[in-house]
């Protein structure tokens, strides 16, 4: 019985923004970055009865390691708070959330040694009134994006000196348009595949809390 294997050689086309692995570590900086030119996750419909409902008095508390085990990806959020918790090495992972009357709360805390990857999409649904606030603890600063030829904001993903991109965030909250309201003058230029993409940001300082907390209205 003899074996038989296809040497057949592949040829795989990457860009250098698809160079992640570099050393034995994967790069979080270009990922992170092309984030913002696919919105695919936008415009996926889920029936509600499939995703739990976070409402007014709940607290749901979850590690990236929950989450990964339970395979639920999509959740709606009505008046409640979801708190995420960075635990869950090796895990990167994108949940979804539309929210709807009432808002909520949403906190990611410290990062944590065995520190996953959350990509967090979050839908504000037509004719739901109420504010999202973004809570991150533990941090020392934050920023907001705004890619205005994408029509994303994330929030999260720069984070620190304002010329380099953060490869120690966890967690990074994407929108549908400029929700948080970016103007011209906050454009600034972040190194990308083409030199440079020019995207609108502002940087936020935590006080003595240790806390940044964002809030988001439709």
């Amino acid at each position: 019985m003899g074996r038989r294997t296809d040497d057949e050689r592949r040829v795989l086309t990457s860009r250098d923004t698809d160079q992640e692995i570099r050393g034995g570590f994967f790069v979080l900086r270009h990922a992170l970055v092309e984030v913002a030119r696919n919105a695919s996750a936008f415009h996926t419909h889920h029936h509600a009865s499939e995703r739990p409902v976070v409402g007014a008095d709940r607290w749901l508390r979850a590690s990236l390691s929950d989450i990964a085990s339970s395979c639920q990806r999509d959740y709606v959020l009505r008046g409640g708070t979801m708190e995420f918790e960075s635990s869950g090495t090796l895990h990167i992972l994108w949940v979804r959330i539309a929210v709807r009357a009432g808002g909520g709360h949403l906190i990611f805390g410290p990062k944590l040694p065995d520190s996953g990857l959350l990509l967090v999409d979050v839908t504000l649904e037509e004719d739901a009134p109420g504010a999202v606030s973004i809570t991150f603890r533990d941090v020392a600063s934050l920023s907001v994006t705004y890619d205005a030829e994408t029509d994303i904001t994330l929030i999260g993903l720069l984070s620190g000196a304002s010329n380099e991109l953060d490869c120690n965030a966890w967690a990074v909250v994407r929108f549908l348009g400029n929700v948080c309201g970016l103007p011209d003058e906050c454009s600034e230029a972040i190194p990308g595949q083409h030199g440079g993409a020019p995207l609108h940001i502002r940087h936020y300082t935590a006080g003595e809390t240790h806390e940044i907390c964002i809030v988001v209205k439709k």
